[in-house]
Formats: structure tokens, sequence, C-alpha cells
């Protein structure tokens, strides 16, 4: 029997115990065999019985060069505290705010277990609460691809760029032919390298020089626009995916991720703010932040009026130009008590960028306020009231 109530549950309830874990004194090369074999991308790091801290391929992917023998300690990563008492929309939120996979649950700081995306994206597929969602109303339209031909490298920088874990690959037609992910990628650097006469990993320019077509996975997990948000959950977790592909007329035309859904129970909690997530830009200095944030404050004040925002996340790619000036593209997704927003906007000036993309986003909650009230009028007064 399916549960009925989101708010029942608590992290031990769906939390892995016995986590495959790293001591700090061992190698890269022993982090990478585990993930592999065990199918994760995040190990916790103990020092004795007490945790340290993470270890992900995230991470990994971003030190360039990396001999197997580096030590754990030297990609150790800090993570929030999730305990076993916390309720699922905060331990999503948590996920959602570090950008890991997974965290570390403790009981006075030793380690007791492990959550995961994949284990929020189990509860999805077990209550009766979420069968009247559809895929449209939570995926992300208009999917950045990648083509067949392209490079592992390419692949991996559109991959880190993006902030995604996966990439529809497509052909010359523009036909959806393969995904390209995390865990493709985490097998070929899995791979021991050697090193040249000239000090170089030349095992890593053979991997980087590698097509996507001979490295991405086929036949691709799918669904169409009109799939319940249940499907597509349980598509991801029977077939060990982070990411199922929407697709119509054999084109993809838009992303559901383990990440829509731990966002999705991020949307059921009650608050007092709106939840805000700003990625892409990690070697700005806090100031940045803070005008950014100062943007959008002012933004959810004005929408707060007409709707309740639960949470906005905004990924900033920026593109260099001419010199040192660049190009910033943002897109956001914003979500309120009833309604999904996506939206894109850029300029050369960040600043500009987010204000235009705020200017969008309050056109865009009004307009559908018009549109629901339209709706509503158009509804005979004798049928109102009935059910």
């Amino acid at each position: 029997m399916k549960r009925s109530k989101l708010n029942d549950l608590h992290v031990r309830d769906i939390m892995s115990a016995d986590p495959v874990t790293v001591t700090p004194d061992e190698t890269l090369g022993d982090a990478l065999g585990k993930m592999k074999k065990h199918e994760v991308h995040e190990l916790p790091v103990l020092r004795g019985n007490v945790l340290a801290g993470l270890i992900t391929m995230t991470g990994i992917m971003r030190r360039k060069a990396l001999p197997h023998e580096t030590k754990v300690s030297t990609l150790l990563q800090a993570v929030p505290e999730v305990t076993p008492d916390d309720d699922l929309p905060t331990v999503a939120e948590k996920l959602i705010q570090t950008g890991f996979r997974a965290l570390p649950v403790v009981d006075r700081k030793r380690l007791v277990g492990i959550v995961s995306r994949t284990d929020l994206a189990k509860v999805i597929v077990d209550l009766e609460e979420f069968e009247s969602l559809w895929v449209h109303d939570i995926m992300t339209p208009h999917p950045q691809t990648v083509s067949e031909d392209d490079t592992l490298e390419h692949a991996i920088r559109l991959l880190q760029s993006l902030g995604e874990r996966s990439l529809p690959v497509v052909d010359s037609h523009g036909r959806l032919v393969g995904v390209v992910g995390m865990k493709d990628i985490q097998d070929i650097f899995a791979r021991p390298m050697t090193r040249g006469s000239s000090g170089e990993m030349a095992g890593e320019k053979v991997h980087l020089e590698l097509q996507v077509k001979g490295i991405m996975r086929y036949p691709v997990v799918t669904v169409g626009p009109d799939a319940s948000v249940r499907q597509a959950a349980e598509l991801m977790v029977k077939s060990g995916i982070s990411s199922v592909i929407v697709v119509e007329k054999d084109a993809p035309v838009g992303v559901v991720t383990k990440l829509d859904l731990s966002e999705l129970l991020v949307g059921r909690k009650e608050r007092e703010e709106v939840l805000v997530q700003i990625s892409g830009l990690e070697d700005e200095q806090p100031d940045v932040y803070e005008t950014l944030y100062d943007i959008i404050r002012k933004t959810m004040r004005k929408i707060s009026n007409v709707t309740t925002p639960r949470s906005l996340t905004v990924h900033v790619q920026a593109y260099k130009a001419e010199g040192d000036r660049a190009k910033y593209s943002l897109h956001a997704r914003f979500q309120t008590a009833h309604t999904m927003y996506y939206l894109a906007h850029f300029d050369w000036d960040l600043n500009l960028a987010m204000a235009g993309l705020m200017d969008l986003l309050e056109k865009q909650v009004l307009k559908e306020k018009e549109r629901r009230v339209t709706d509503r009028r158009r509804v005979p007064p004798h049928r109102e009231g009935r059910t």
C-alpha cells in the first residue's frame, strides 16, 4: 500500500544504512574503483569512526591530470549535517544547495547512513499525492544537446557549465540517438592513466579526444510529455539513471532529472521566504552574489502579492567574447505553490541580465494570474461549486 503523507516520512525511513566509505589515506584510484563497483558518485570519508567529509566524482573531474596515487584527503569536501530525524523537504533542500547527489547521515558525529536523490525519487514513486502531476509540468524544456560527433572534452565542459548530470545526444538531423552522462565519464576516468615523458597524463588526453558516440548509452530511456511524474521517477529508479529524456517525434523536447524531483519535494515545504539557489558563479566575490540576491528579493516581494513563491534556481553561464568582456546567459526555474516557470535571459552585464530575467518572470506570473482569472470567468454560474 502506498504511503499517503509526505510529512509522515523522515530521513531514517528512506536512507541506506552501511554506505561504502573511504579513508583520507586511501588513493584516488581506490575511490574511483569503489565508485565504479558500487555505481555511486559520492563516498563518505571516515577518519576513524568520525565523518571527515565527502569525495565526489564532480570534484575529481574539476581537478585535471590527477594521478591515481593522489590521497583522498586532498579531494575532501565539507558537507552539511543531515540527521535521521530530518524531514524529506529539508534534506532535498540541502541536496539542492550543495549540488551533491547524496549526503551522509550522522548521529552524534557518527555515520549511520547515506541519503540520495535516488532515495527521494523512490518516495515520489510511492506517494499517492504525486499521482496527478505530469512530466510537461516539471520538465526542463528545450534541453541542451551534444552531437554524436562531438568530443568527450566538449561534453564535459558543457555538463560542467550547465550544472547538468547528463546530456541528450543527437545526430545531424536532430534525432535522439543516445545520452552521455556522469556515469559514462566516470567509467572512462576510472581507467588508469600513464604518465608521458613530459610529465603529462597521456591517458587523459586520449580520453578527452574520444567522440561522444563512442561512450554514449543507447537505447535511451524516454517518456512523452503527457506521462506522469511518478512514471518518470519509476523509470529513473528501475533503470539506475539520473534523468529521462522527454521525446516527441524522435526529437528531445525536455528533460526530467532527479534534481527536478528534489525541487518538487522542496516546493511542498511551507516557508516564510523563497529558497533561492544561484549556480555557475563559483569564482565570484561575495558582493556580486549580494547584489544579485537584492535584485531577486525585490521581484519576490512583488510576486508574493500575486502567488506563493517556493523556490528559484538560477544557473549562470559566462561566455568570453572580445578581450575580457563576457556575455552572461541565465536560465531559471521558478516554483510556486501551483505552477513551475522556466525562462532565460542574457546580457553583457551580469546585474542587467538578472534584472531582465526577473522582469520576464514577473510578467509571466502576472500573465498566468490573468489566465486563471479568465478561465474562472468562463465557468457558467450554474456549474460553479459542483463536484
